[in-house]
């Protein structure tokens, strides 16, 4: 420890020395080929390729922990100390701790646990190798009964053989002191690095000022923050960019996401129509202003920035001009987030919180074991750090806030403060303190369905990179003229992937929550905004007509007897996802989607999957006759339910929904058809309408064929479950409806084959 209560990193106690540095380790650390930044770092995890040896390491935890704040590095990084959770300590049975070394084809790790109900005893020997050999001893007798040896919870610490040149930053390999503040040099020094390399180098990162229509000149926004020109000296004013004439300096500017409590605070400094020109002149820096606030400003300024946009702060909260501000600023967050030079993200709670947490920095460092000659280097990472990324801030209270999960599906880049250590993440890559090494990145497709490589380990969804996969995506228009082979080539290979991206980044947003739910399309009119402008797409409340009819297949995923009739406050047509409030643990499931999918056609590539086991044909049976084209806010905030209406052409089925039972007793809603003497129709309907004996209308818009259990073919159909909304025979109109659900036909073993055998006539239909 130094005495500014800085830690120096790197050094390594001498039980920690002599085990990474024995003759087995390192022996098999020479096998391993240097990491490329493009390979995974997954446990081997087959026993059966796994060799072992053990080690002991130290005569009970309150040793290991004395050697961690003592300033052991790899002590650090294997014990549980202040880490994410703590070890579970036994008062009776304190045990020794031992650190197994493990080594399979692609990786050498350890992992470190404490065995209960062994303890050092008066005969034996004290000398480490004599420790080893008695560990090893008492550990094969234990084989002869069960109960003595009980485990801990262990930590993995991975060794990585790594090429110099893909640490990032090189300046935090010294042995200087770490800060146990993330409000340290190395901690700036590291975000510098990163967004360096990414505005030099990453195409798709710098997308908006790419294409921007006129580029003699930057994109900003009505109002930023100043912060001042003097490195290190806050002075922070509110700023007119077309008044300052910045667009034409090329003015970069931040931004920032936060907990929207901060704003709402009544005594938090905020924009109102009273106090813009005193703010124009200074933002005071005092307790009205908040912590995070003034931190996001210091870390502006220290990223060579001299503007950012801060919400409260560049839009309107209060006065006469609120409201229309409001209105007008809110439609253009695509561009504000999406030109920004890059998102702070203070995950905190609170304004007091603000962007900086105290920690141990050797926790969050990987620990660089020194070796004698010019191979590549080994360093020690703690793998229950690096998989931190899901926990820390996608599953943040913040995270639950639909406002920000637009701004982190706009911005570029991203840098998150708040947790127990730094991460970042942009459009290609993302990284963490624990793990500052360069990584490759998945294919655009593969990032569809698989889950996308993290430097911070693998999670299932990635905002950044399905935005930028479904922005990118090549185009190819089709029209009805061509021959159905073309249509359906046309519909697999552009259509669908196209459709699985948007898929996921609205089931991600229906699971955040908004203050207001009139805001509920508004909050994602950044978004759709910013897919038009790179895809030229054309939506209106939540749909698109070029993801017709994927787009209408939405259902809940709440069974009968636990659905809601609750309307959503932002008042969109019954056609749109919209339309209704979901519970939290609910989410959207598209009709046509099933369960497995163990097949992929021989046509498609391997990270392309359909809706099905695997699909041999497809068809579309209905026609988009007319898509609206509603006033330019009524698409993302429509005022009066029912006005905007689709009309589509194709083939109806009538018939009474009764609910019974199905063969494992749950009840089910089941369709009719009038005058077919065949199988039901299984029928999801939206809400608690009451569907025992309820007459609808089925309009068939798809069908396919899949194979089922991997050799039999089954057909498909999907379509809408309609009921009369209001009648326009007498203006020379047709009958309007709107959906009260989906079904899907094939579902029932017994009747591959449905109501739809096409007999059925076709029939323009309108639906709000």
């Amino acid at each position: 420890m130094t005495l500014d209560g800085g830690v120096i990193p790197h050094v390594l106690c001498y039980r920690c020395s002599r085990i990474v540095h024995s003759d087995w380790v390192q022996e098999r650390l020479a096998r391993l080929e240097p990491w490329t930044g493009t390979s995974t770092w997954a446990l081997d995890g087959d026993a059966g390729q796994e060799e072992k040896l053990r080690f002991f390491h130290s005569e009970s935890l309150e040793k290991l922990e004395a050697s961690a704040a003592a300033g052991c590095h790899l002590c650090t990084l294997i014990s549980k100390k202040n880490q994410y959770f703590e070890w579970f300590k036994d008062e009776e049975h304190a045990g020794v701790v031992q650190v197994v070394a493990c080594a399979g084809h692609s990786s050498v790790w350890l992992e470190t646990s404490r065995i209960q109900e062994l303890e050092i005893e008066e005969d034996t020997p004290h000398d480490l190798s004599g420790l080893d050999d008695w560990l090893e001893e008492r550990y094969n007798q234990s084989l002869d009964f069960s109960g003595a040896w009980i485990m801990d919870d262990f930590v993995t610490v991975q060794l990585r053989k790594v090429q110099s040149d893909t640490y990032s930053p090189v300046g935090s390999e010294s042995n200087l002191p770490l800060s146990a503040s993330s409000d340290a040099p190395q901690v700036l020094e590291s975000i510098q690095c990163w967004l360096k390399d990414c505005v030099d180098n990453h195409p798709e990162c710098n997308r908006y000022s790419s294409t921007q229509k006129d580029p003699t000149a930057t994109w900003l926004p009505t109002r930023l923050i100043d912060v001042g020109e003097d490195p290190g000296k806050l002075a922070p004013r509110l700023v007119i960019s077309a008044d300052e004439g910045l667009a034409q300096k090329k003015a970069h500017y931040l931004t920032l996401s936060h907990s929207w409590s901060i704003s709402t605070k009544p005594h938090n400094l905020k924009l109102e129509t009273e106090n813009m020109t005193q703010l124009q002149d200074r933002i005071p820096l005092d307790d009205r202003l908040s912590k995070t606030f003034r931190d996001a400003m210091k870390i502006t300024q220290q990223l060579g920035c001299r503007y950012i946009w801060i919400d409260s702060l560049c839009i309107i909260q209060s006065g006469i001009k609120a409201g229309d501000d409001w209105k007008r600023e809110g439609l253009t967050m695509s561009d504000v987030y999406g030109h920004s030079r890059c998102n702070i993200t203070a995950l905190g709670t609170g304004g007091n919180d603000g962007c900086y947490t105290p920690r141990n920095p050797l926790q969050t460092s990987p620990c660089h074991i020194k070796v004698c000659d010019d191979k590549p280097a080994i360093y020690a990472v703690n793998s229950l750090l690096e998989n931190t990324f899901t926990e820390n801030v996608e599953q943040s209270p913040l995270f639950k806030r639909g406002w920000v999960f637009q701004e982190s599906v706009l911005s570029s880049r991203a840098v998150y403060f708040g947790a127990p250590q730094l991460f970042w993440e942009c459009r290609r890559q993302a990284f963490a303190e624990s793990w500052p090494f360069k990584t490759g990145t998945p294919g655009v497709q593969q990032r569809l369905t698989e889950p996308t490589l993290r430097a911070t380990g693998d999670t299932p969804f990635s905002s950044k990179t399905v935005f930028e996969a479904l922005c990118n995506a090549e185009e190819q228009q089709t029209d009805g003229s061509h021959e159905q082979n073309d249509r359906e080539k046309h519909l697999i290979g552009h259509t669908f992937p196209s459709f699985l991206c948007w898929e996921k980044i609205v089931k991600t947003f229906i699971g955040t929550s908004l203050t207001f739910t009139s805001d509920r399309l508004f909050a994602m009119a950044g978004i759709a905004r910013a897919i038009e402008h790179f895809r030229s797409f054309t939506y209106v409340t939540g749909s698109w007509r070029e993801l017709y009819p994927l787009d209408l297949l939405w259902r809940f995923t709440r069974e009968l007897g636990e659905r809601k009739n609750v309307v959503s406050g932002s008042k969109a047509p019954s056609w749109s996802w919209a339309a209704k409030e979901l519970d939290m643990q609910e989410s959207l499931k598209n009709i046509a989607r099933s369960g497995k999918n163990t097949q992929r056609p021989a046509h498609w590539d391997g990270n392309k999957r359909f809706l099905v086991e695997s699909v041999t044909s497809v068809a579309y049976l209905s026609q988009l006759i007319k898509f609206p084209e509603p006033e330019f806010e009524s698409k993302y905030r429509p005022d009066k339910e029912g006005e905007i209406t689709i009309d589509l052409k194709g083939r109806v089925c009538k018939g009474l929904v009764k609910t019974e039972l199905d063969i494992q007793g749950f009840p089910q809603d089941r369709l009719y058809a009038a005058g077919k003497d065949k199988a039901p129709v299984i029928v999801h309907m939206d809400d608690d309408t009451p569907a025992d004996g309820l007459e609808v209308v089925l309009v068939l818009l798809m069908e396919w064929e899949g194979l089922v259990g991997n050799y039999w073919k089954r057909q498909f159909q999907a379509g809408l479950v309609l009921v009369p909304a209001k009648d326009e025979g007498d203006k020379g109109g047709s009958t309007i409806y709107r959906r009260v659900g989906a079904f899907r036909t094939g579902e029932l073993s017994e009747c591959p084959v449905n109501a739809f055998d096409g007999s059925e006539m076709e029939e323009v239909l309108g639906i709000c």
